[in-house]
């Protein structure tokens, strides 16, 4: 049988019997797919198809998207289409057309071909007053590096953040401590590493708008909370439940002139729009440390459940509380606001001598409110995103009265996007807004570290061998608000093809501009004495005890151990004044793309040009890709590329927040201070370039039908000018003559290989149907530095010995995200009949090469220092979602969600020393119940 493809529709061909109804399959495709079996399923088209038969429309459709469709004429006749009006990915568009019909789009080799829909009970039911779907995901079943909806809702994540979801991405590694059994309590997003890259040098975009921390993300932990002027946070600044999104997706190799700001790679990410005339689903969620193994090593088990430190958390509760609506009064726009609630309880003894508790709390509160417009009859469309995700966490201080304090972290995002369908051209327009913070909130003003004493009585005399040295620390480190406002434009073109002799050209172009203001306030003043206090053996006319009773935080008449002591006061203190640090920085972007195809040949050509204020630096950054489609099924694919990393405003602020403190001295016997003298800086920001990677990139993707997807990729990064904070003594122009000076010494190779694969439809099994993934990565990741927040001495790039080999240090393996290499296995089971779903995530990670330094040793009459490797067994781990969603009625569902991870219990080694060694949590089990209506 013979059946007329649109281009013999083009030239005049009846296409008769289609027109007729015959059974048989038919081709829809364009002159130029003809060759080509690609589809483009990650392409966002604005489309103004009109109503009429199915047929006819699906084929306008598949033209226009340059895909090729496969479809059954039977299953299409007799059936009328309300036609496409407005922008979709073109796996939206598809089931947009195909809703209400009782069929689905399905995955092919050569493109999509159209299905019946297998679950007519639930099509039926979920079609009762709800509009045609807006948005699903973007592609039909998902992969290892794009995220649909249904793997966002059924992968494992007890914390919820979208990062967490990303195990079964080859090209992603996780911090070793993400899994610890030692803080299980902890809510913050996941930390990940693309090609070896920090995690503060990814792109994280939220509905095209940045959420990444631009203020300090290099300071991630918990024991470094304790400092007067810094304050932890991490790679994210907007902690964005996954819930609330549709399609996560990884760009980690050949990523586009269109973006930038990264050495790693872009997380891409976005908030689904409604779906429905009016639905929601309100749910709550638990877990805590009843319901998990907590792995601890028996020589550590008595100081872990006697903990005072955030750094051992033998008991948390973990609630979550969810709700959204969402509505679609008309085809033309819809509304969909939710709202998430992650709270963590964590009580841990504060005085260790009395065993008094404290609860220490963590909280991530998310609201998102999308609104989307998409006319019909017009390629026109556009969106409204407000996200208000603020987070904060409670904290004190190890045997110390008052000493609560708050963490304060994420904040607000505003944007607007409109998208023309010009007569050539598609415009892309962005305006957004972000107001985020780094802040630290404190009960009290002042930091006293008394000796013991009957009234300073809390301090734990036990944990010292010289009772007398016990100190009762009175008072936390002050209020501390950094604030960074961004204003960020953007306009894209996107060219319609054409033509050009036998070559096909897609062009696009686009600007980008973003001004940032940075602020650092000391709210109010703060007073940190230091040093051992003076005893006060004798009143005198200087020193009363009147006068130490108007001093009580510097000056204590209570008796203290020495015998024959009156009291104490301390000589020496740093008063921080209240003050504001204000930094701006500007930032231009501007890029040029062009996509050439011929034969079987795609060229991708491309450059992007930056300016950042920041370092006052214009980097051009070449990205160049070409594609060879071998065969049908064969696409061979080599890069080269450079990617330039963004800038800190951490840079800037920290070489001045030292001009806030204050030294005073008072003499011996005397109550009375001398005048405050201003410290230097500590900090120096000398001329600094961007950081930057370069790639080559070498790969193919083989489609082998319904043996699924196979992707190989080998990558190679070097990466230059990284941001390393060493330490310069002897500098008359800084604090106590020592320098903190940012410097472009850093620098790392990282050389990847991953494969990966994907089944390109369901596989059937009786009731069941069965998606799978599968990836594995072989890495090897070399950096001479952590984060850009260690300091490192001007000589850490000299000869070391190394397992008993000298070389230098930059040389050394990395020894976090740097596991040797990674084997994951996933797969998700319907069972429609049950209203079931079961996802199993399998990870078998290699040991890894943990690196200690051991002493010093002579090289060519220099002392160097000896590091040694210890080698940590592999790590197995599988964790399994069941997911039960019924009909109660109509369209209304329970959803019932039963995580647990790591439900083999296995113990799997993140570090050792010579006294004990850390694990990963064993068997954990959250529980989520839901109501979806």
């Amino acid at each position: 049988m013979k059946c007329c493809s649109l281009l013999d529709i083009r030239r005049g061909c009846a296409c008769m019997l289609v027109a007729a109804g015959v059974a048989g399959p038919c081709w829809a495709q364009t002159s130029a797919g003809a060759s080509s079996a690609s589809p483009h399923i990650d392409s966002t088209k604005a489309y103004a198809i009109p109503a009429g038969p199915l047929l006819q429309v699906l084929m306008r459709f598949a033209a226009e998207a340059d895909i090729n469709l496969s479809f059954d004429a039977e299953l299409l006749a007799n059936k009328q289409s309300t036609g496409l009006q407005g922008r979709y990915k073109t796996y939206e568009g598809l089931s947009t057309l195909l809703h209400g019909h009782g069929l689905r789009a399905q995955s092919t080799q050569h493109g999509f071909t159209v299905v019946k829909d297998q679950d007519t009970r639930r099509t039926s039911q979920e079609t009762v007053g709800e509009l045609p779907t807006v948005t699903v995901v973007d592609t039909a079943i998902g992969s290892t590096n794009a995220l649909s909806r249904e793997m966002l809702q059924s992968l494992p994540s007890l914390n919820g953040d979208f990062t967490s979801q990303l195990k079964i991405n080859p090209n992603i590694q996780f911090a070793e401590t993400q899994l610890s059994s030692q803080t299980g309590g902890e809510i913050s997003p996941a930390e990940i590493s693309i090609h070896g890259s920090k995690p503060y040098q990814n792109e994280i975009l939220l509905d095209g708008f940045s959420i990444a921390n631009d203020i300090d993300p290099g300071s991630k932990g918990v024991t470094s909370t304790q400092d007067p002027e810094f304050i932890p946070a991490g790679s994210q600044a907007l902690a964005v439940d996954a819930d609330l999104l549709c399609n996560v997706t990884v760009k980690d190799s050949n990523v586009s002139a269109e973006y930038s700001r990264f050495t790693g790679g872009v997380v891409e990410a976005e908030l689904c729009k409604a779906r429905k005339a009016f639905g929601g689903k309100v749910s709550v969620g638990y877990s805590g440390s009843n319901w998990t193994h907590l792995i601890i090593d028996p020589a550590q088990e008595a100081e872990f459940n006697n903990s005072s430190s955030a750094d051992n958390q033998p008991q948390f509760r973990k609630w979550t509380y969810k709700a959204s609506v969402e509505t679609r009064p008309s085809a033309d726009w819809g509304l969909a606001i939710s709202t998430v609630r992650r709270t963590s309880d964590i009580p841990l003894i504060q005085y260790t001598a009395t065993g008094q508790t404290n609860t220490q709390t963590r909280v991530n509160d998310t609201l998102a409110i999308k609104a989307d417009w998409s006319p019909q009859g017009s390629r026109d469309s556009a969106d409204l995103t407000m996200v208000y995700a603020p987070s904060e966490g409670r904290y004190f201080i190890k045997n110390a009265k008052d000493s609560d304090y708050t963490l304060v972290g994420g904040g607000l995002a505003l944007s607007a996007r409109l998208v023309r369908g010009l007569e050539a051209q598609t415009l892309t327009q962005q305006l957004s807004f972000t107001q985020t913070q780094q802040s630290r909130q404190s009960d009290t003003d002042y930091y006293t570290p008394w000796r013991w004493s009957t009234a300073k009585n809390w301090g734990d005399r036990s944990l010292s061998s010289n009772a007398v040295t016990t100190t009762s620390i009175e008072g936390s480190f002050g209020n501390v608000e950094q604030q960074l406002q961004t204003w960020n434009y953007k306009i894209k073109s996107q060219l319609d093809s054409w033509d050009w002799g036998k070559a096909q050209h897609r062009m696009s172009t686009g600007l980008d501009l973003k001004q940032q203001n940075a602020k650092y306030q000391r709210v109010n003043d703060f007073t940190q004495y230091y040093g051992n206090p003076t005893q006060i053996t004798a009143w005198t006319s200087s020193l009363t005890q009147a006068g130490c009773a108007l001093d009580i935080h510097g000056c204590s008449t209570s008796p203290t151990l020495t015998s024959g002591s009156l009291g104490q006061y301390f000589r020496n203190r740093y008063v921080y004044k209240a003050g504001t640090l204000d930094v701006d920085a500007q930032s231009f972007g501007a890029f040029v793309e062009d996509q050439i195809r011929w034969n079987d040949w795609t060229w991708t050509l491309g450059a992007r040009v930056d300016y950042d204020s920041l370092v006052d630096d214009t980097n051009v950054a070449p990205r160049s890709k070409m594609d060879w489609d071998a065969t049908e099924d064969l696409r061979l694919t080599a890069g080269l590329n450079r990617y330039y990393g963004r800038s800190l405003m951490a840079y800037a602020l920290q070489e001045r927040v030292r001009s806030l403190r204050y030294t005073q001295t008072r003499n011996s016997g005397s109550l009375t201070w001398n005048t405050a003298t201003q410290n230097r800086p500590a900090n120096r920001l000398q001329d600094i370039d961007s950081p930057y990677d370069d790639e080559l990139f070498l790969g193919m993707q083989w489609n082998l039908q319904t043996w699924g997807t196979w992707e190989a990729g080998l990558t190679g990064r070097e990466g230059k000018n990284q941001i390393v904070k060493k330490i310069y003594r002897n500098q008359t122009g800084c604090d106590a003559n020592q320098c903190y000076v940012y410097t472009n010494s850093g620098g790392s190779t990282t050389v990847d290989f991953t494969l990966g694969w994907s089944s390109n439809e369901h596989w059937n099994w009786g009731p069941t149907e069965t998606t799978a993934w599968a990836s594995f990565n072989k890495s090897d990741v070399r950096s001479n530095y952590s984060t850009y927040a260690d300091t490192y001495s001007a000589t850490d790039d000299e000869i070391v010995q190394y397992n008993g080999q000298f070389m230098r240090y930059a040389d050394m393996p990395a020894d976090n995200y740097n596991r040797p290499w990674t084997l994951r296995l996933a797969a998700m089971t319907k069972v429609p009949r049950h209203d079931l779903t079961i996802t199993n995530v399998l990870r078998i990670r290699a040991g890894y090469e943990q690196m200690t330094q051991t002493g010093t040793t002579t090289y060519n009459d220099t002392t160097v220092d000896v590091w040694s490797s210890t080698k940590l067994a592999e790590a197995v781990t599988l964790d399994t979602v069941l997911q039960w969603t019924p009909y109660v009625r109509k369209k209304q569902q329970l959803d019932v969600k039963l995580t647990i991870e790591n439900i083999l219990d296995r113990a799997n080694m993140t570090t050792t020393t010579s006294s004990y060694a850390t694990y990963e949590r064993g068997r954990t089990f959250m529980l989520e119940v839901g109501y979806v209506f």
